[in-house]
């Protein structure tokens, strides 16, 4: 059995691939008996300054990517502008019910997202604002949390993979909230972590009470993190005998069943009511094959090999085995090192996710982005694995070259993307296209008129409902037409003849009974002066199919020589 290393015996120079836990007292009786405390194998560079800045490095590098991912202003792809969409429109108490296009999102994120775009406009900086902000926060705690377990090139093996993962990265710049449950993953797990290492009075068991409340809020897979963390300290709490840290545990166990029932029972509840049935199919290929057993095993390894360990990179069909594999090596060598309970608390949220799979309440393995959640406790044990996989190299310079091509690779695995994303600067051809036209028409379509949407401004079309294609329009519109930005709609007092009305209509039939109706309820107040047509081609999907979509503007002038009231028009759209 390997004795515990001392805080002491690593500052003066002998880095340990893992840290020991700082409350062992069994592992202390052994090391009296007079075993040598330096069986420890030193691996890489025996200086800690320089394992210490190649740390901070990662981080800088890790920072730095994810400015430069915001920076790029990519534009809004169909996820972003499916949840977007409803900042548009919506208040904050608006954003508490059910959600257009069938979106599921935490209620702390909206608010925020809905603040942002009050404070600075709506637009791609101010929506991915927070996400940027959550992605840098991440990189730097990171660094705090895996100290708590990890030395060595372990622990710069581990924070190098995070700063350089392709997910991360991307989900930094995102209006989505995949950075977020990223940083409430760790800020959970830092004061866990804590308590672990020194296992000394419930403080730091408090402080997990008090993050549970705004964690739960900002990010629904929280409870995941959250409820993990909780079985792995049940057992380490309960031994330690002490009244004080079992009733602070304890406490924390009936918060997060009460935050549950508000945020995802009663709120959440709300909000998915309408959208379940299609994100049930949207996730199918997340939830285990209950019905077909035989089945099972080939699903669970393609989950376990497939996005969710995507660390640096991977991806689906087995391409992020290695990291699968890694995460075992590290949680072999946690364990042996006495920090199982760590290791609990790292794959536990996992497993919590696959029960709900089970019950299909949320998809294990699909997608990267859904398991954000778990990158901190799936990098650490990679991290951890790297290290000890390291540590069965003997010969020194092999190992040396295996250290320094990983440092390049990982540095090119930050880089390569955001080269690729400046060359094709957008996720589908369609993006790209849907904002260079809105950015050419909208300015073109103002000139001497007033502009207004039909959708956004006289209520055409059914609120709620999917809208499609119609979100890129309706989110490009409101980043690019100057009306909107400014006032956030038509001044329908300025209409007159010789500043008509000019109404824009998306991809709308004119035989259609909805712009009948729209046109009947227009007419009571304005006169139809013309119409015209605008066909857009744009290139849609993965498979690049050609499309053709067709803006009609329909333009107005006063019925009469006084002009339309336009509280009185609202009014009539309303009834």
């Amino acid at each position: 059995m390997e004795p515990e290393t001392t805080s002491q015996t690593r500052r003066s120079g002998e880095p340990a691939s893992v840290a020991p836990s700082r409350s062992r007292p069994r592992r202390r009786i052994i090391a009296s008996r007079g075993e040598s405390t330096s069986t420890q194998v030193t691996f890489g560079p025996a200086d800690p300054r320089l394992l210490n800045r190649g740390v901070w490095a990662f981080i800088a590098l890790g920072v730095v990517v994810r400015m430069l991912r915001y920076a790029q202003n990519l534009p809004f792809w169909s996820d972003e502008c499916f949840l977007a969409v409803n900042f548009i429109r919506r208040g904050f108490l608006e954003l508490a019910g059910p959600l257009d296009n069938g979106q599921v999102c935490p209620l702390a994120f909206l608010w925020i997202e809905r603040a942002a775009v009050l404070a600075m406009g709506f637009s791609e900086w101010s929506l991915r604002l927070f996400p940027l902000l959550c992605g840098m926060t991440s990189v730097v705690l990171f660094e705090r949390v895996a100290r708590r377990c990890l030395s060595g090139l372990s622990l710069q093996a581990a924070v190098a993979i995070l700063a350089v993962s392709v997910h991360p990265i991307r989900h930094a710049a995102e209006a989505k909230p995949y950075a977020s449950d990223l940083l409430v993953g760790l800020v959970l797990l830092a004061p866990a972590a804590a308590w672990l290492d020194h296992r000394e009075g419930p403080r730091r068991l408090w402080i997990l009470f008090c993050l549970l409340p705004p964690a739960v809020a900002v990010s629904n897979p929280a409870v995941f993190v959250a409820g993990g963390i909780l079985v792995a300290l049940f057992w380490p709490v309960w031994r330690s005998g002490r009244w004080k840290d079992r009733g602070a545990l304890t406490c924390c166990g009936l918060l997060l069943l009460g935050l549950f029932a508000i945020f995802h029972v009663g709120f959440g509840g709300v909000q998915s009511a309408a959208a379940l049935d299609g994100l049930r199919r949207y996730w199918g290929p997340g939830f285990p094959p209950l019905e077909d057993p035989l089945n099972l095993p080939d699903w669970m390894l393609s989950a376990l090999t497939g996005s969710v360990f995507a660390y640096p990179g991977g991806g689906a069909r087995g391409a992020s085995a290695a990291t699968f594999i890694a995460c075992i090596a590290g949680s072999v060598t946690l364990i042996r090192r006495g920090r199982g309970a760590m290791v609990v608390a790292l794959t536990a949220p996992l497993g919590l996710n696959l029960i709900a799979a089970a019950v299909q309440r949320y998809p294990f393995g699909p997608e990267a982005r859904l398991a954000q959640y778990a990158a901190p406790g799936i990098v650490l044990l990679a991290g951890a694995g790297v290290g000890s996989l390291l540590e069965t190299v003997r010969r020194s310079r092999l190992r040396e070259a295996l250290i320094y091509a990983g440092v390049v690779g990982l540095v090119a695995c930050a880089l390569a993307p955001q080269i690729m994303s400046w060359r094709r600067p957008y996720r589908m051809l369609h993006d790209r296209e849907a904002r260079d036209f809105a950015r050419s028409f909208w300015p073109e379509v103002s000139r001497g008129s007033v502009v207004a949407c039909a959708h956004l401004d006289f209520g055409l079309g059914r609120p709620g409902a999917w809208e499609g294609r119609r979100a890129w329009y309706l989110c490009n519109q409101a980043v690019a037409s100057p009306r909107r930005r400014a006032s956030g709609g038509p001044r329908l007092d300025e209409v007159s003849s010789d500043r008509p009305l000019r109404c824009v209509v998306f991809d709308e039939e004119p035989s259609d009974p909805e712009v009948i109706a729209w046109l009947a309820r227009m007419r009571r107040d304005f006169q139809l002066r013309s119409t015209r047509s605008v066909p857009v081609r744009s290139t849609y999907g993965d498979d690049l199919r050609s499309i053709v979509e067709t803006w009609r503007i329909y333009e107005f002038t006063p019925a009469s020589l006084r002009v339309a009231d336009p509280v009185a028009i609202q009014g009539d759209l309303e009834r």
